[in-house]
């Protein structure tokens, strides 16, 4: 779903998206980029019981924002798929966590390379987070207090900044 082989590269087809989030077709992600060409993403918020909110720290070696905090898990959302089921996708692949999730909204986001709806989603889990090495470099439960900490110092993703 969402990838195919151009010149023996994968490709990944993204959802090319309007001013309303209609579908005007499908995009590779590395065209979207340098076109800055509207298209589909989501944030992921895992929640513990105790409120506390997992939050990733990307690599260093991510070609975008490296170094930066970032949600709980960021998506794109495949050609084909629903902006659900690419949550659901993320969070297992980038933390190992498979639980329910509640879609709470979405907004518009543009920061060069990226523009994108973004959808936010939440869930809730006391499940153990192993973190995918090449996403990031590490992961922590922090507060609220914390959350809004990290935001305001600036070394977040931009859909972490605007999300949160």
């Amino acid at each position: 779903m969402g990838s195919d082989l151009v010149m023996g590269k994968p490709q990944e087809l993204l959802y090319h998206v309007n001013q309303d989030d209609a579908v005007i077709g499908s995009i590779d992600r590395n065209e979207a980029h340098s076109e800055e060409t509207l298209h589909r993403s989501g944030i992921v918020f895992i929640l513990r019981r105790d409120r506390s909110i997992l939050i990733q720290h990307r690599s260093q070696a991510k070609v975008l924002f490296p170094d930066c905090y970032d949600a709980s898990a960021a998506f794109h959302v495949m050609y084909g798929e629903t902006y659900a089921v690419a949550a659901d996708r993320e969070l297992k692949e980038e933390t190992g966590i498979s639980t329910k999730l509640t879609y709470v909204g979405k907004f518009k986001h543009y920061d060069p390379p990226e523009n994108q709806f973004v959808a936010v989603f939440i869930g809730i889990s006391n499940e153990p987070v192993t973190i995918e090495r090449n996403e990031a470099s590490d992961a922590t439960f922090c507060s609220r207090l914390e959350v809004e900490r990290i935001v305001a110092s600036g070394k977040v993703t931009p859909w972490l900044r605007d999300g949160w």
